[in-house]
This record gives structure tokens, sequence and C-alpha cells, in this order.
């Protein structure tokens, strides 16, 4: 039977293969006090889930607001899978957020589920070049922050870790105005995540995102750092830009929620992902 564990032994668990359960590790280290976590272990491996308060998620709010739980599923096996399913609280909102398709099957045992979307998370382990007009900075001005706000990134959020380390953005400027801008921040130990792609609108459809993009992950190469990079999956435009700077995908996480007596009905609002967080903890 599954165990509840520690956050502590969480992490632990987890750590050794950070790029895998970056998804996870994410919501432990972010939210350690609105997380429960039950593992199991067998012969054919070891199940993690990770159940958060969603209150804490500002992208779960406004994509399932009758959904009170966020339950992020890693497993080696279904059957493992299987054994976490008793510790999920019937009566309460759920969205499963499964790394694998095989996991379906255990959910749909005990839970009426219906895919909402995925997330798909983009990696690069290739020799990058950058540009050369792209700024590297820890001090972007504020032309660069209030483009980041645009996409719900808060200079508060963003500021203390670009000065403490945590962070770096990439800036590309002409004509005396910021054109497009990027930022990258630690996910976990050497795993760094690059979001807050944006272009100006008049500035838009030139391949300026790429070029920001493609400098970020030159630093992070630079630094022996492994680069993360999240899209929904009907963005294509991110997509195609993460594909065209050479990164791969490693990951996807799928979103299934409770449609029937097991939990309430949710009240399913569709999401304009061009307008939402790039980089959201809950997802």
């Amino acid at each position: 039977m599954a165990s509840r564990i520690s956050i502590q032994e969480g992490v632990d668990a987890l750590a050794r293969e950070p790029l895998r359960h970056i998804v996870l590790l994410k919501q432990l280290l972010a939210y350690p006090g609105r997380v429960t976590i039950h593992r199991v272990s067998g012969a054919a491996g070891a199940a993690t889930l990770v159940a958060l308060d969603m209150s804490v998620s500002a992208y779960d709010r406004q994509a399932y607001p009758e959904a009170s739980v966020a339950a992020f599923i890693s497993s080696d096996h279904p059957e493992l899978t299987a054994l976490l399913m008793p510790h999920m609280t019937r009566g309460a909102g759920i969205v499963f957020k499964l790394a694998s398709e095989a996991d379906l099957a255990p959910v749909q045992t005990h839970f009426p589920v219906v895919r909402r979307t995925a997330f798909v998370s983009f990696t690069s382990a290739g020799a990058i070049e950058p540009d050369a007009d792209v700024l590297v900075t820890t001090e972007p001005g504020s032309a660069a922050f209030r483009l980041f706000a645009e996409q719900g990134h808060d200079r508060d959020w963003l500021e203390p870790l670009l000065t403490g380390g945590k962070a770096f953005a990439c800036v590309l400027e002409g004509h005396g105005r910021t054109l497009s801008a990027c930022f990258a921040f630690e996910n976990y130990g050497q795993v760094w995540e690059v979001g807050g792609v944006v272009t100006a609108p008049a500035h838009r459809r030139k391949g300026l995102g790429a070029r920001v993009v493609r400098t970020a992950l030159a630093e992070l190469a630079r630094r022996g750092l492994v680069p993360r990079y999240q899209v929904e999956e009907h963005n294509r435009p991110s997509i195609a830009l993460a594909r065209s700077v050479g990164l791969a995908p490693f990951v996807t996480i799928t979103h299934y929620t409770c449609d029937g007596p097991s939990c309430p009905p949710y009240l399913v609002e569709q999401v304009d992902d061009m307008a939402a967080p790039r980089l959201e903890l809950g997802s």
C-alpha cells in the first residue's frame, strides 16, 4: 500500500530524476505547506502522488474553478498508480495531472474523468549559439518588465529572483525600444525554465522570440544547466518556436477532470493560452 511521506522524503526520491519529475518537484518546493505526498514502491518501480490545494494556483483557479485539488502523478507502472487511488478524497473537485497515458486506466477505475488539455515540456542538450544582439542581464529595464507583466509575470515575483541569482533575462532592443524578451529561472537544482517569451505587438512574426529564447538556451548551456520550456498543447506558435531552436519534448502532463457523481460538476471555462502566464507552477 502507498504511504504518506514528508516533503523532504518526496524531494529526495523525485530528485534522483529531476528532469522527469520537475513538475512534481516544483509543487513541493513552491507550496510545501499546501501539498500532501503519497508514495508506493514495488518490483515494478515506484509511484508518487502529490496532491496540491488548488487555491494557491492562479492558473488552476481560472481553468478549473470548481476544483479544489490537483493530483500530480508520476508512476513506473499502472499497477502502482492504482495503489495511490484510495488516497484521493472523494466529494472534492479533482484535476488529475498525469505524466503517462498508461496511468489513465487506473484513474478511470475510481473516477469518471474527461480530458481537458496537456502541457508539453521541451529540453535540449545540444550546443546553441547566442544572438549577438540579445542582452543577457539581471537588470532588465522597465519596458521589459512591462512586457512580462502583460503575460502575468509580476515584477514583484521576478525581480527578487534576478537580484538573487536565481534568474536572468534576455532582452532584444532596437531603435531605443525593447522589441522582445524572455527570462530563465531555477526550477530545481540544475533544471532551469525558459519562459515569459514576449514580443512587442508591432514587432511580432519576425522571429524575434526565437532569438531571445536561443540566447537563453545558450546561456544555460554555458552555465552547465538543463533547460525546460513548457507549452500548452494548442499553442502552435510556441511549439513551432521550441522546435525551431532545437528543443525536443521530454514529458507531457495531461489534465483530466472528474465528470460524474464521484466529483462535483465543473464550470469549464476556455482559457486563452496566449494570454495566460507562460509559467505556472500549477500546470
